[in-house]
């Protein structure tokens, strides 16, 4: 049986010598040794590197394939569940991965007129949505029910977005906000604070503003836009109002810019508009 040093055999197999190393280290593989100690490995040893790779890129662990390949300590029965649960979290990750595609491209589409002028409008039915109250905008609020479902929230940011909740009755509010639909695809938590948004005729206002500094103060009711572009066209808002925040920010030299929008509530027989020119 043809025997080869380990820099042709890792040439061979387009691997590194590193890694034979590792896996002699780990027991997967033995090589032959000379006198003067110099490690040769056996032809037939490559169809067993071989088969470790691929069982390694279905996501099994070093120890499981030498189990499998070597200490012949797990049957088929075994490498076939846990291959089945690898590619269920592939699945999953390949799922979520494209809802982060599919958020990027529509943050695009809102980005792309705001490039030619730094706020733009509109009045469309917006999609149900989710609100995951946080804080009041100078603490943290002490519902326990918030922490319950928190963490689960924040893992999933972009798709997940960061919002202002402004109440007819000037209350404010920060937190998380979401798609009812994504909600529902992401499988994230829901109790009883959450509060839902139901589809209806909304005024978007959209905008690209100057970054604040995290130590400065948040947006308040006050310095709304929305409410004075509508006041122009003698619409009125009807509930609460949400501001909301698009990753990424960007940058132009050393300005930072943010996007984001406000989606006003419109009672409804309002005349549908179309974007300012």
């Amino acid at each position: 049986m043809k025997q080869y040093r380990i820099g042709d055999f890792a040439r061979y197999l387009g691997v590194t010598p590193d890694l034979l190393k590792h896996y002699e280290e780990c027991g997967l593989i033995t090589p032959t040794r000379s006198e003067s100690g110099y490690r040769y490995y056996p032809f037939h040893t490559s169809m067993l590197l071989i088969e470790s790779v691929r069982l390694r890129n279905y996501g099994l662990t070093l120890r499981e394939i030498t189990d499998i390949l070597v200490r012949h300590k797990a049957d088929n029965a075994f490498m076939e569940n846990r291959l089945a649960g690898n590619m269920r979290l592939l699945k999953e990750e390949c799922r979520l991965n494209q809802m982060l595609i599919e958020d990027y491209e529509e943050f695009l589409q809102w980005k792309e007129p705001l490039e030619h002028m730094e706020t733009d409008w509109c009045i469309r039915r917006s999609r149900p949505m989710c609100f995951l109250p946080h804080t009041d905008s100078h603490e943290f609020l002490k519902d326990p029910r918030i922490y319950e479902i928190l963490k689960d929230w924040m893992s999933h940011i972009p798709i997940v977005k960061s919002a202002m909740r402004l109440q007819p009755d000037g209350t404010v509010s920060w937190g998380l906000l979401v798609e009812k639909k994504k909600l529902q695809q992401l499988q994230l938590p829901v109790n009883g604070v959450v509060i839902e948004i139901p589809s209806r005729k909304v005024f978007y206002y959209q905008f690209r503003d100057l970054l604040p500094q995290l130590t400065q103060e948040q947006p308040t009711p006050d310095a709304n836009p929305a409410l004075a572009v509508m006041h122009g066209m003698h619409l009125q808002a009807d509930g609460d109002i949400y501001r909301t925040t698009l990753c990424p920010s960007s940058w132009q030299k050393d300005i930072r810019y943010q996007y984001g929008y406000y989606a006003v509530p419109l009672k409804e027989g309002t005349d549908a508009g179309s974007p300012s020119e």
